[in-house]
């Protein structure tokens, strides 16, 4: 007989515990990308600096550093007659 009150507060309990599980994952927020730190150079400084980003724009960063540096090799090997062209000979 002292069973009865038992199982019937473990009955009700039971729907509380599964409706706050249910609840609980509506309010998770999306997981961060982890953040990548390297140390940056600067001219003229003794002093280093660190810069956190996500490694998507870590690697758009390196694109357009690369962009850049093939826009200027064909800028500047079509004004000094072929220095810096970055073209073989086929």
């Amino acid at each position: 007989m002292r069973f009865v009150p038992v199982l019937a507060l473990l009955a009700l309990a039971t729907p509380a515990l599964a409706h706050q599980d249910a609840d609980g994952g509506a309010d998770k927020k999306p997981k961060a990308e982890k953040k990548i730190c390297r140390a940056l150079i600067s001219t003229g400084s003794i002093m280093g600096k660190r810069e956190c980003r996500t490694k998507a724009e870590w690697d758009a960063m390196s694109d357009r550093s690369t962009n850049a540096r093939e826009k200027l090799d064909r800028d500047m090997g079509g004004r000094t007659g072929g220095i810096g062209a970055t073209r073989s000979n086929d």
